[in-house]
């Protein structure tokens, strides 16, 4: 199947994100949608206003249909349409047909009948992302075997889970193939799109992936991490193991709140600028740093500053390259201990993460002396 966009699922956690933002009911969100986990989960968690923009309409059809599929269909059944869930191909058309075509736009009903190959797999397949890490994982799990990551599902704490890892899982050639995999070479274009290795430098990303491994496995309940499920299996394997939007404790709220997600083709610096001033008090910034210049970023976080307040959050995340906070935006304050802390729980925690907060201006040290 070719992909249709980047990504088929978000890369971020969104309990991360919520946590580092300080993310309460009644902020204004601006975030990146990608693949629409995020605003997605946040809404089911959190009564907040989302404005998700991305630069890429196949993106926005994604998150479109996840965000239709959650409002009609139970819970389960959106999981198994989306692709989360194993589900028949031929279920999945029937939804589609029957249901999905009456709540979605007809510029992305024809997108979805023109890729009816991406609706009988599973909509979260069909990303370029995904499909590379189906075949990049395939001889992790062959080495890892299957029996050890169930021995993995089955802790009950993450002391057990780091055991059980250091015991099974942390082999040498499994080391090597990280860094075969994930070889600039075959990772670019492949994986993400050359833009997105702007920043990358002459080392081996492989290296770093494979430090983090430790961390995907061991710092959340893996019976309960979908991501850590779908990476080696291609699906969730447990019931508890999903999104949160897609979780049914969190239905009720989800629908209530998901009225205040506006998808927005764009890029974030345009809709900032032409926000209105203290339109955003919360801003999720991805790890869109990787695919910027220097230059482009330093005008993004003035501004940030310009049109933000004191006490309003931000989260940068990265893989190449932290972009410095530019002494033109000395209001922002960068709090790497709690983004050493965040990442320690974060569910697939292969980007860093920044977390910025607008600090009042007095709280400036006094550079008179």
């Amino acid at each position: 199947m070719k992909p249709l966009y980047n990504f088929g699922l978000s890369q971020e956690d969104p309990i991360t994100e919520i946590k580092g933002l300080d993310l309460a009911d009644g902020d204004s969100l601006l975030c990146i949608a990608g693949a629409g986990e995020v605003p997605l989960c946040i809404a089911a968690l959190k009564n907040v206003s989302i404005v998700a923009v991305d630069t890429s309409e196949d993106q926005l059809r994604l998150c479109r249909i996840k965000q239709q599929s959650a409002i009609i269909l139970e819970p389960r059944v959106a999981a198994g349409f989306l692709g989360y869930t194993k589900m028949a191909g031929k279920r999945r058309e029937k939804i589609f047909k029957n249901k999905i075509v009456h709540s979605i736009i007809k510029e992305d009903v024809d997108y979805w009948r023109k890729n009816s190959k991406a609706i009988r797999k599973g909509v979260i397949h069909a990303g370029k992302f995904e499909q590379f890490i189906s075949k990049a994982s395939l001889p992790g799990r062959l080495i890892i075997g299957k029996k050890n990551f169930y021995r993995l599902f089955e802790c009950n704490t993450i002391k057990e889970q780091e055991a059980v890892f250091d015991r099974f899982f942390a082999r040498i050639l499994l080391k090597i193939i990280f860094k075969a995999v994930f070889h600039p070479r075959i990772y670019k274009n492949r994986g993400i799109d050359e833009a997105g290795m702007l920043h990358h430098s002459t080392g081996n990303i492989g290296d770093f992936f494979f430090n983090r491994f430790r961390n995907f496995c061991c710092s959340t309940l893996a019976h309960d991490n979908f991501l850590l499920q779908y990476v080696f299996f291609r699906q969730s394997l447990f019931p508890g193991a999903l999104p949160e939007y897609l979780k049914i404790e969190n239905h009720a709220t989800f629908l209530r709140n998901q009225r205040q997600i506006l998808f927005v083709s764009s890029k974030i610096e345009h809709v900032l600028s032409q926000a209105q001033p203290r339109r955003f008090n919360k801003i999720l910034l991805s790890n869109i740093g990787d695919w910027m210049s220097k230059d482009s970023m330093a005008r993004l976080l003035m501004d940030i500053q310009g049109k933000t307040q004191s006490g309003s959050r931000v989260i940068m995340r990265h893989i190449y390259l932290e972009h410095p906070i530019p002494t033109s935006t000395p209001f922002l304050k960068p709090d790497r201990n709690l983004g050493e802390e965040l990442i320690k729980s974060d569910r697939f925690p292969f980007s860093s993460v920044v977390p910025i907060q607008h600090i009042k201006h007095e709280q400036l040290p006094d550079q008179t002396h």
